[in-house]
């Protein structure tokens, strides 16, 4: 058996080089000229990557057992509230959040669009458990809807548009300011009081001063191009 005269490393007989220190190994007696053996493996090894269809069996099996296993329980075991509805309903809604990732040529605006009927219908379940003084329809589905409009408005603008990020910064802004003022007004009317802005205005106000600047950014040419070179945008 031989060894590394540098080292000390056990050699293998066809080793011409020593793998860890590369001192040259003589050998006097024999001869030969077989290629040292390299210590590191010379094929690279890749496992296969995981199928989309197999990512969506398992999430809406591990989805629909949550839900009917919750169910079941509610029904026989801890019955006497109707909790599980929760359960279920989260469960659906989850399935449905997923829904771009399991058909990636699904249309994003119909995924929007059921994205919002889903969170519409998971209040519905919220609201036939508590209906309260009728909130549902005074102030949850209306905030849905606009929330769910105005994602799409945006969704179109950047897809169709193909707009830069400062402008849909500006739409952005535009929105929150749209859509606070809508919620603090269909907070009057769903209590009863005098309709009318008070802290929205001062959400509005900041939304209006940060869109002029962002405006004058954009109409500008020079102090456009420093912004994108600064923020690397």
């Amino acid at each position: 058996m031989a060894y590394c005269v540098n080292c000390g490393v056990e050699l293998d007989k066809t080793c011409e080089v020593c793998p860890l220190c590369n001192t040259l190994v003589h050998h006097p007696k024999e001869k030969t000229d077989r290629v040292s053996p390299s210590p590191y493996p010379s094929r690279r090894g890749n496992t296969d990557p995981v199928q989309r269809a197999d990512v969506t069996v398992l999430l809406s099996v591990v989805l629909a057992v949550t839900a009917i296993v919750c169910g079941l329980l509610n029904l026989f075991v801890f019955y006497g509230t109707y909790w599980s509805l929760y359960v279920i309903g989260g469960c659906g809604l989850l399935w449905i959040f997923c829904l771009p990732v399991f058909f990636p040529s699904f249309l994003v605006y119909m995924s929007l669009l059921l994205d919002g009927i889903g969170i519409a219908l998971y209040f519905g379940i919220i609201a036939i458990l508590h209906p309260g003084n009728g909130w549902y329809f005074a102030l949850a589905l209306p905030i849905v809807a606009a929330a769910t409009g105005m994602i799409l408005v945006f969704a179109v603008f950047v897809k169709k548009m193909h707009a830069s990020i400062l402008s849909g910064a500006v739409l952005v802004l535009m929105e929150v300011a749209m859509f606070t003022v809508t919620i603090e007004l269909l907070i009057d009317r769903f209590r009863g009081t005098r309709m009318g802005i008070t802290w929205s205005a001062v959400v509005l106000t900041c939304c209006i001063v940060i869109d002029a600047a962002l405006i004058t950014i954009i109409r500008r040419s020079r102090l456009r191009e420093e912004v994108r070179r600064r923020m690397h945008i």
